[in-house]
């Protein structure tokens, strides 16, 4: 029987951080993976973005979560030696004068004047994108590279012999008064870090559960060499070799990540009506967001059993409130500093 503090059921952006503060904070994990090649964190774009929806808002506690992420990210890519945190602006495109005159308007409140503007170079995207009535800028954005960073850290987790590769089985659960036992690995706290697929577990498929499906594609488009993100009704995204990640759709429901032909139909049709030069598409991929309904991340203990744990519902968020959120868990786990209420999993109950 091996023994561990925690038990982590799911290797996503949530239960890679997640051990990685675990083990930085000098705990014995174990993680269990089944691997899914469509897990959202295997084809996300990772784009963290601090300004969010039409109404022109600050994400969600984005001014401690946006310098709490790069530092992560920076950390790891020198621990590591790797580069997966890329400084991409984003470029907004506008249709008409009453869009752009909100955004002008957002972009001089104090509260907004860091993160976006009315003023941006674009004589760069003539004769690629096509025209538009006006632009805005979006600052202190990102691509964070997930699908490698998760490679990276499962390398990592197999080197150290704590990662095994299975299918997991919840009715192999054993719950007893202080610890769990699952197969032959012991410990007191199992935590489920599962994305979309909690719904299925039996102890946390109570929670309000909304996963969203969503594809996006691959494709490459040659000699361009694009800088910036751009946001057209449809993201296009710089990132290596001459390859754009384009996306996303939504459907709530078909949850599988299983590519359908009229998603692809769809992101061509609105990636036609944003380029102007020739492209080829190389990839399709989907994949399942986990989300609540609340649209918050949650952690914490299940209502009757104190040893089974979740971390969860990270969205489309992801790449942007992964670390502090995985960090705040961390700190709960070890020191037992309480929860934020905001994402304390016995207020969604």
């Amino acid at each position: 029987m091996k023994q561990y503090n925690y038990i982590i059921v799911g290797q996503g952006i949530a239960g890679t951080l997640l051990a990685y503060f675990l083990l930085k904070a000098g705990k014995d994990v174990v993680i269990i993976d089944e691997q899914h090649k469509g897990a959202a964190s295997k084809v996300a774009a990772g784009i963290i973005n601090p300004v969010t929806g039409r109404r022109i808002v600050k994400s969600w506690r984005i001014d401690d979560l946006l310098p709490f992420a790069e530092a992560t990210y920076r950390q790891i890519e020198q621990e590591f030696d790797l580069n997966i945190y890329h400084q991409k602006n984003i470029l907004r495109s506008f249709d008409n004068n009453k869009q752009f005159t909100d955004w002008s308007v957002k972009s001089v409140r104090e509260d907004m004047c860091d993160y976006i503007s009315d003023e941006c170079e674009t004589e760069h995207l003539q004769g690629i994108i096509r025209p538009h009535y006006a632009w805005g800028e979006i600052h202190d954005t990102a691509r964070v590279d997930l699908p490698l960073l998760i490679d990276i850290f499962r390398n990592f987790f197999i080197q150290k012999n704590i990662l095994f590769t299975d299918n997991f089985n919840y009715e192999k659960i054993i719950i007893e008064d202080h610890h769990i036992i699952y197969n032959d690995l012991k410990s007191p706290k199992i935590i489920f870090c599962e994305g979309w697929r909690s719904r299925f577990n039996p102890y946390f498929n109570d929670l309000p559960h909304e996963a969203a499906k969503g594809e996006s594609l691959i494709i490459r488009i040659p000699d361009v060499a694009l800088n910036q993100m751009i946001k057209s009704g449809i993201f296009i995204v710089p990132t290596v070799d001459d390859r754009y990640w384009v996306g996303s759709t939504y459907a709530w429901d078909d949850l599988n990540d299983t590519p359908t032909e009229a998603a692809r139909t769809d992101l061509l049709q609105r990636l036609d009506k944003v380029l102007e030069v020739p492209y080829e598409v190389l990839e399709h991929h989907a994949a399942v967001r986990p989300v609540f309904k609340h649209r918050r991340p949650v952690m914490g203990w299940h209502k009757t059993f104190s040893q089974l744990g979740i971390f969860n519902g990270l969205g489309t968020k992801g790449a942007s409130i992964a670390p502090y959120w995985a960090a705040h868990f961390c700190e709960h786990l070890c020191t037992g500093t309480p929860l934020d209420a905001e994402v304390d999993v016995g207020n969604v109950w």
